[in-house]
């Protein structure tokens, strides 16, 4: 295979089977040339609704099919295409992105970058991708240019009067610039995978604005990022996991794939779905921790002392809190932690989560964490404890830190198991749902 962009807009695969898939692809990745090996290829299409799927030869990966498809929640509107299309051809420019082969009618192939680095979906096979070689990984995509997303910032934060006054003054370090979270690019946040449907996103952005918990959480403060590393504005991947990571074979080399949720923003924002996903308490030590900090503050040429280090590591914590996936995201079944005492489209039957008697209310819960995490930045010994065992975790085992209200939220959203995420069992006592590798650490 060559990097020659073959374009092929007559072909469309959006309704084809696997083997039909398959065998387009090899047409037009060899031609007619005879003699090769037909591709295998294997479905990894994700929760959005797109479909992708991968063609090996011989177990080794050559190439991507990323099929387009309209009722998907990433490509339901056009601002997303534009972010993404964007996004592509900046890191493609930058030697991120893989070059693209075949653009079709719906669909386009890329060059594969070479084979998966994980382990499992929250751990990284450490033999090819140990945590070193991880964050210089992250270093570099936070090295690529940034100018080609201001214009298109602009344009999404124009759309809309409400939301605009809502966000315009705030910082561009402010956690409410991270798009899944606070989705003012399309008004779209998103959700669960049980709840997919485009148009239930959109009802609980909404119900978000008219009841004011939107500007309250997107102006808060106590969330903001303090460390100079936490705010710099980068390109951030905003999916950043074992299973988008690649290791090429012969070069040796690491590089990210998935560019869905590609934007620009604070780099604190690349930290959120790591410490949900595999960089956290649930799955690592301090130890492991300290030292993935470090190595990234040193590949990024910033100061990386111990106190830049921890400075680095509180607002990771403190960002679990509103980072897509966490604590207060949409992304809960049993209900949407901003919208509690709302009657929503999500709320659950049996499920204190919707109406006049709940209590506490999302807008109360936003001034409830906003206290926990002012009395942990002024706490070194809070401040430690979160740094060795997770904020939420802390939050938890304290009581709330103090406070009746947010102790019993928090022991609802163990019981209705919405805090798996953070490593908590269901029931006191329980089996936290911890990794063997943090459990020997």
């Amino acid at each position: 295979m060559d990097n020659k962009i073959i374009e092929k807009p007559d072909i469309l695969l959006g309704k084809a089977s696997l083997d039909q898939v398959r065998q387009i692809v090899h047409e037009l990745i060899y031609g007619q040339e005879l003699g090769k090996e037909m591709l295998t290829i294997k479905d990894a299409s994700g929760n959005s609704g797109a479909k992708t799927f991968i063609c090996f030869k011989r177990d080794i990966p050559k190439c991507i099919i990323k099929v387009r498809a309209s009722d998907s929640i990433m490509s339901s509107h056009p601002n997303t295409k534009k972010r993404v299309d964007a996004a592509t051809e900046i890191l493609r420019q930058n030697a991120i992105a893989p070059p693209i082969l075949v653009n079709g009618g719906d669909f386009h192939i890329e060059k594969s970058a070479g084979i998966p680095a994980m382990k499992d979906f929250f751990h990284f096979n450490e033999k090819v991708a140990p945590p070193n070689r991880v964050a210089h990984l992250l270093s570099k995509l936070h090295s690529v240019p940034i100018d080609w997303y201001e214009p298109l910032k602009k344009e999404f934060l124009h759309q809309d009067k409400t939301v605009f006054s809502i966000l315009k003054a705030m910082p561009p370090h402010a956690p409410c610039w991270c798009l899944p979270w606070s989705a003012f690019d399309t008004f779209t946040p998103v959700m669960g995978a049980g709840n997919p449907d485009p148009q239930v996103a959109q009802n609980v952005f909404n119900l978000q604005v008219k009841t004011g918990v939107y500007k309250k959480v997107m102006q808060c403060e106590s969330f903001f990022p303090q460390s100079i590393a936490a705010k710099r504005q980068v390109v951030v991947h905003n999916d950043f996991k074992p299973d988008n990571v690649l290791y090429n074979p012969k070069t040796l080399e690491l590089s990210v794939i998935d560019y869905d949720l590609v934007q620009v923003g604070p780099a604190i924002m690349d930290f959120g779905l790591p410490y949900m996903m595999w960089l956290g308490s649930r799955f690592t030590n301090f130890k492991l921790r300290k030292n993935f900090i470090k190595a990234y503050l040193e590949y990024s040429l910033l100061p990386s002392d111990d106190e830049a280090v921890k400075e680095m590591m509180l607002d990771c914590e403190i960002y679990t809190l509103v980072a897509f996936p966490g604590l207060l995201s949409n992304i809960y079944d049993a209900e949407i932690p901003l919208l509690r005492g709302v009657e929503h489209p999500t709320a659950k039957v049996g499920y204190l989560s919707g109406g006049p008697d709940v209590s506490p209310t999302g807008l109360d819960i936003v001034d409830l964490l906003a206290d926990a995490v002012e009395k942990v930045k002024s706490d070194e010994n809070l401040s430690n404890l979160c740094l060795e065992n997770g904020l939420v975790v802390t939050l938890f085992q304290k009581d709330g830190l103090g406070s009746r209200e947010l102790n019993s939220w928090l022991k609802e959203m163990q019981k209705n198991k919405m805090l798996r995420l953070f490593g908590i069992a269901e029931e006191d006592g329980g089996e936290l749902f911890i990794s063997e590798h943090a459990q020997k650490n």
